[in-house]
């Protein structure tokens, strides 16, 4: 880099003098006025809700009531007994599903095999 470049668009700092002044003024705190009246809060907020609950459904909430297809569950694991599984050929592709040429071949899912 040059002594004449210094990192920022060549237009930086190259404003006229009107328009340097303008913005100024601009953003000046004296200039941007009263604050507005401000959002109405929600009944929710006007009167709370207890520490822990929630209004959503959770993933795992979901999971237990619907099986995703394209989805094999195989059970819980970790300390949060969290929900796990892993994806098949319907899941991966979407359309019409296809499993590996060779038995021996893992199923991957779809992708770009070009490289």
């Amino acid at each position: 880099m040059s002594e004449t470049e210094h990192g920022y668009s060549p237009d930086v700092g190259g404003g006229s003098e009107e328009t340097k002044r303008a913005g100024d003024l601009a953003f000046r705190p004296e200039a941007a006025g009263e604050p507005g009246p401000g959002r109405k809060p929600s009944a929710e907020e006007e009167s709370g809700v207890t520490a822990g609950e929630s209004l959503t459904r959770g993933g795992e909430e979901l999971a237990k009531q619907k099986q995703e297809p394209g989805r094999d569950h195989l059970g819980v694991k970790g300390e949060t007994d969290r929900p796990h599984g892993r994806s098949t050929m319907e899941d991966s592709t979407g359309i019409a599903p296809e499993g590996p040429i060779d038995e021996e071949s893992p199923p991957l899912p779809a992708g770009d095999q070009g490289g």
